[in-house]
């Protein structure tokens, strides 16, 4: 595993990034003992407008808060792919929702397509997507381990059961397709 990784968690207001990078820094803040940074940039609409979370996570102290090169990138829409696949190096992995991102080109970076909404509306709910996309990248890159992501996620919805249960089967779920690969 590397000592540093840069993270653009990406797609369109609505989608939860914003809330999943909080995870992704809580975990490895509290429950790895690493230093982490969120920075997080949105349409003035919120909902349907491109949005995206930038997050570090480094064993060292982190001097400048946003991604300059991308280690993973998640595109959850057509939007967010497009902004990124032909700026991404050979280093590069870049994670696609394939229920939402249709137009897929060549690029330099690893690519890897799951159908994130698709799954997470067989889970009941399209708003876990965001959460099975992060149980495909910890699962793939090693940056977390499960159980502090599992932990985050605990903390966030302790008073909601029903969403925690949800989003830990959204995990588990994001965790398991990455496994083949």
């Amino acid at each position: 595993m590397k000592d540093k990784y840069q993270i653009v968690l990406s797609g369109v207001g609505g989608q939860g990034l914003i809330a999943c990078g909080s995870l992704v820094a809580e975990a490895a803040i509290i429950y790895e003992d690493k230093y982490a940074t969120l920075t997080s940039s949105y349409g003035v609409e919120t909902r349907g407008t491109f949005t995206k979370s930038d997050i570090i996570i480094s064993g060292k102290e982190i001097f400048y808060p946003e991604v300059i090169k991308e280690d993973i990138v998640l595109s959850l829409a057509q939007v967010a792919y497009d902004r990124y696949i032909d700026k991404i190096d050979s280093d590069a992995i870049l994670i696609y929702d394939s229920s939402l991102v249709t137009q897929i080109k060549d690029s330099k970076a690893k690519q890897y397509g799951f159908p994130f909404t698709d799954l997470a509306r067989e889970l009941g709910n399209i708003t876990v997507a965001n959460v099975i996309a992060l149980g495909a990248i910890i699962k793939m890159s090693g940056i977390l381990s499960q159980e502090s992501v599992l932990n985050a996620i605990k903390d966030k919805y302790e008073e909601k059961p029903k969403v925690m249960e949800l989003n830990t089967k959204a995990l588990e779920k994001g965790l398991e397709i990455a496994a083949i690969i």
